[in-house]
C-alpha cells in the first residue's frame, strides 16, 4: 500500500509538471495582446497593365498604423501611406550661360505618394499571423527637378515641380506578421503584397522632359492607368 501511494504521488507530480509545461507553452505561443500597431518597410513596385508599357519598376518606403477593435487584434482600422519612385535621371549642366566653367547636377525624379484607409482582418493567433486588408484613398503623381552641386556635398538649392496629377487609389492585399519578440512592445517581421489600382492618370516617365536647342523645355506627359503590384518587407510594432 505504501508503494502504491508513493507511485500515485510521483505520477501526480509528473502529471502536474507536464500540464504546467503545456500551459506554459500555450501561453508562450499566444500572441501579445495589443490595441495598436504600426510599422515601416521597403516597397518594391511592379507595374501591371498599361503602366508596364512605360515603366519598368518602382521602389520606395511605406508605413502603416492599425487601431484594433478588439484585444485579440483580429479586426481593426488600417491607415497606410507610401512614396514610390519609378523614374530617376541626372544630367550635368553649366551653372549659367555666362558661367559655363561651373557645372551643377540637375536631377529629375518621377514618383507618387499614396494614402489610404480601410479594414484589416487578422484571423489567426500564434507566432505567425496572416492578415488581409483593403483601403480607399488617393495618390499624388509628380515629377520634380532639383539643382545641386556636382561634388555631392551641396544639398539641392533649387527645386521645381514639372508636372503633377491626382487620382483615386484602391488597394487589396495581405501578408504575414512573424513575431520576433514579445515584451511590452512586441516586434514582428512584416511580409506583404498588395494590388494598387488607380484611375486614368497623367504622368511623366524618364525622358519625358526634353530641353530643345532654342532653350525651351518640351514636356510630354503620358495618360494611362497606373496600376501596380507592391511587395513589402518591413518591421511592425505592437502597442498595448
Amino acid at each position: 500500500m505504501t508503494r502504491l501511494v508513493g507511485a500515485i504521488v510521483i505520477l501526480g507530480a509528473v502529471g502536474g509538471f507536464s500540464v504546467g509545461s503545456a500551459e506554459a507553452q500555450l501561453v508562450e505561443l499566444e500572441p501579445p495582446r495589443t490595441r495598436f500597431a504600426g510599422g515601416v518597410g521597403v516597397d518594391l513596385g511592379v507595374p501591371v497593365g498599361e503602366f508596364q508599357d512605360f515603366i519598368d519598376f518602382g521602389g520606395g518606403l511605406g508605413g502603416f498604423f492599425l487601431a484594433n477593435f478588439d484585444r485579440a487584434g483580429s479586426v481593426g482600422l488600417r491607415v497606410d501611406g507610401r512614396v514610390i519612385i519609378y523614374g530617376h535621371e541626372t544630367v550635368h549642366r553649366p551653372f549659367s550661360e555666362t558661367i559655363r566653367r561651373v557645372t551643377v547636377d540637375v536631377t529629375t525624379s518621377n514618383f507618387f505618394v499614396s494614402f489610404g484607409a480601410g479594414p484589416q482582418w487578422t484571423p489567426a493567433t500564434g507566432r505567425v499571423r496572416p492578415y488581409l486588408f483593403g483601403t480607399v484613398g488617393f495618390s499624388y503623381f509628380a515629377t520634380e527637378s532639383s539643382v545641386s552641386g556636382d561634388d555631392d556635398f551641396l544639398p539641392p538649392f533649387v527645386r521645381s515641380t514639372n508636372f503633377d496629377d491626382v487620382t483615386y487609389a484602391l488597394t487589396g492585399g495581405g501578408g504575414l506578421a512573424i513575431r520576433l519578440s514579445s515584451g511590452h512592445v512586441p516586434v514582428s517581421l512584416d511580409l506583404g503584397a498588395e494590388y494598387l489600382q488607380h484611375g486614368e492618370t497623367q504622368y511623366l516617365r524618364e525622358g519625358g522632359i526634353e530641353e530643345l536647342p532654342d532653350g525651351t523645355v518640351l514636356i510630354s506627359p503620358i495618360q494611362s492607368n497606373t496600376n501596380m503590384m507592391l511587395f513589402k518587407i518591413g518591421v511592425a510594432f505592437g502597442f498595448r
